[in-house]
């Protein structure tokens, strides 16, 4: 049972996208630490709660991705 969750939780996180990714790609929080959180909490706000869903993998997502993003935020201010 605990399987069946497990993998119904990362198949919506496919489907809704990741927010770490559409964060850098489309825009808006690029600039920002976390930034797909960030994106995925503005998007289930906006009304497509499927996004929550996304929340904790971008966060595991943004955490590996803080060494980059602290060079590459403090190299362009």
């Amino acid at each position: 049972m605990v399987k069946k969750i497990m993998v119904l939780v990362m198949l919506s996180s496919f489907l809704c996208g990741c927010g770490s990714f559409a964060s850098r790609f489309e825009g808006g929080y690029h600039d920002e630490y976390y930034s797909g959180v960030k994106y995925s909490v503005h998007q289930a706000d906006r009304g497509y709660g499927f996004y929550y869903l996304d929340v904790p993998f971008s966060f595991i997502f943004d955490t590996v991705m803080l060494p980059a993003d602290i060079i590459r935020i403090e190299s362009t201010h």
